[in-house]
């Protein structure tokens, strides 16, 4: 733990900060946890300078749980813009549903529907292996609950939507 408190009490009597890669989430939180409104900015400002499509859904993530409106924002614009490079990063399907869904109520994606579509068909097949259910149909639809209605079917081929699962 003190190892994690390091780069707060470095910026605190110093005023320097190194924040890295690894390092920056610790330093956000705990920045946050202990009221340190320059080391959170320092930290925001690095994670927007590192936010690129295969990360972006992984800051959106953490923008929201750590209430970073303006970071989340930059994420869903990066989102917008490289949609199939964003759903194909690794990130993409750790996601939590609210994240999910706030993607998906989203006018701005640019991505066809069926591909959208396949994307969130491969987060409800890890969510399921996360709540350790078996990966059928009716738990990947119990899964997403609410996330479900917000693909766009009718903006489908006949033949797109026949084949999906």
């Amino acid at each position: 733990q003190s190892a994690v408190c390091l780069p707060v009490f470095r910026f605190l009597y110093s005023d320097e900060v190194q924040i890295g890669p690894e390092t920056v989430m610790t330093t956000l939180y705990t920045a946050k946890k202990y009221a340190v409104p320059a080391l959170e900015a320092h930290c925001v400002e690095f994670l927007k300078k590192n936010l690129r499509a295969d990360n972006a859904f992984m800051l959106l993530t953490q923008a929201r749980l750590f209430d970073e409106p303006q970071l989340a924002s930059l994420c869903l614009e990066n989102i917008d813009k490289n949609t199939s490079d964003a759903i194909n990063a690794e990130g993409f399907t750790d996601i939590d549903l609210d994240t999910l869904v706030a993607v998906l109520e989203r006018d701005t994606l640019g991505i066809r529907e069926v591909r959208l579509f396949n994307a969130v068909v491969r987060w409800s097949e890890a969510e399921c292996q996360r709540q350790q259910l078996q990966v059928i149909p009716e738990n990947k639809r119990k899964v997403l609950g609410k996330a479900l209605s917000l693909i766009r079917f009718p903006l489908m081929t006949i033949e797109e939507f026949a084949a999906g699962n």
